[in-house]
């Protein structure tokens, strides 16, 4: 993404009617806007790869100035900075943008146009003129989020999360987990597939982090209802782990939650499911930190899991106590001073994310691996480090991993 030279036709067309006396055409155009929405696309000629694309705020006479922040790599925020058309109400700034990939973003009004970046995330709102929108409901804090995103012309579309009312569905249940190790209780649900038995062969597992994420927002039991009836994968039992206020130090490779999981949640899970004892049969899995959290428990109990399913891995993670470059990946070194494990791995990052902190990391862990002599697949998918993608894409990383061949 890259502030366009092109202005959009729309605009310039708005501008020359201005220019011409005719104010109507300005509350013409709004009303277009507030049918179709924003942000406006349009086809650059003879570029078949990219399209342009103006996103629109309407002000009022308090707003001094409007930045658009995308959730994509090495945002250089001043460069998206909006302009104002004439003396009007409209702010816009045309973009040129990849037209296959989808793209999460949030509005920044009066920015203080400086690097408080814990500032301006508090002062982000979405595009209320788009109609495309993810809402987030945070149950901790009660601090609700609405997302703004663009799906481009040519973006694949997405099928697995999808609900399909003609196939047979699993169940959700829901748990409260104890453990003398953690303050309160904690949230755990399980999918059991259609026809679960509970006494038939033992099922293939899959234990996510962020549960909660993966199944309001990722929509992730469509994912598994249709891969499971479209004999894409076998019929799988998954686990979700609520995360908390204390995820980030959670999910920071720590040994305190790594125990937790294998001594006290994979007991209790194995004690009420009809799941494997074998390893290879057992996926553990998770975005971001969650990612990184999946390899290093892959690292220290491959007796327990057999399979690292990393969503946008947080590989720049590095242990307070490590005095390496910035750009080295903490995670693959602890791989490559070990033998190699019975692990296998699916590892994605998204084309917009960071270059080197997420990009690079990741590319470095993979490296790592199959030098090795690891199983990797590793795919690069059209989009950011948001929720646009994760729950599409985690049926790419189950179907490597236990998929049927």
């Amino acid at each position: 993404m890259e502030k366009s030279k092109i202005t959009s036709f729309e605009i310039l067309k708005l501008e020359k009617q201005l220019d011409q006396g005719n104010r109507e055409a300005l509350e013409q155009f709004w009303s277009n806007i507030e049918e179709k929405g924003s942000p406006l696309i349009e086809d650059i000629k003879e570029d078949p790869d990219y399209h342009l694309v103006t996103f629109i705020y309407k002000g009022d006479d308090k707003v001094k100035n409007v930045l658009v922040i995308p959730e994509m790599e090495d945002c250089m925020f001043l460069n998206y900075k909006m302009e104002r058309l004439l003396d009007t109400n409209l702010w816009y700034i045309s973009c040129i943008i990849r037209n296959d990939i989808r793209l999460q973003y949030n509005y920044s009004v009066n920015d203080p146009l400086d690097d408080d970046w814990d500032s301006r995330f508090e002062n982000l709102q979405h595009d209320e003129l788009n109609k495309n929108f993810l809402y987030v409901v945070d149950e901790d804090d009660g601090d609700d989020e609405i997302l703004s995103y663009v799906v481009m012309p040519k973006a694949d579309e997405h099928i697995w999360v999808k609900e399909n009312n003609h196939i047979s569905k699993g169940k959700i249940m829901e748990y409260s987990l104890e453990s003398s190790r953690l303050e309160a209780s904690r949230r755990v649900r399980v999918y059991t597939p259609h026809g679960y038995n509970e006494d038939g062969q033992p099922y293939k597992f899959l234990v996510l982090t962020d549960g909660d994420e993966y199944l309001e927002l990722l929509s992730v039991k469509n994912v598994l209802d249709n891969l499971i009836a479209d004999k894409k994968i076998p019929p799988v039992i998954t686990l979700f782990i609520d995360s908390t206020d204390t995820r980030e130090e959670e999910l920071s490779c720590s040994d305190l939650f790594l125990d937790i999981v294998i001594n006290d949640f994979m007991p209790w899970f194995r004690k009420n499911y009809n799941i494997s004892q074998e390893a290879r049969d057992g996926i553990i899995g998770g975005l971001s930190l969650g990612g990184l959290t999946a390899s290093y428990i892959g690292l220290n109990y491959s007796e327990v899991f057999g399979n690292v399913l990393s969503q946008s891995g947080a590989y720049w993670y590095k242990p307070n106590d490590w005095d390496k470059e910035e750009s080295d990946c903490w995670i693959s070194s602890q791989f490559k001073k070990i033998e190699k494990l019975p692990l296998k791995f699916y590892l994605n990052v998204g084309v917009l994310e960071e270059k080197e902190n997420m990009i690079g990391v990741n590319k470095k862990l993979r490296d790592v691996l199959q030098a090795k002599g690891y199983k990797v697949e590793y795919e690069e998918f059209k989009g950011g480090h948001d929720y646009l993608c994760w729950g599409e894409n985690l049926s790419n990383g189950l179907i490597s991993l236990i998929g049927h061949k």
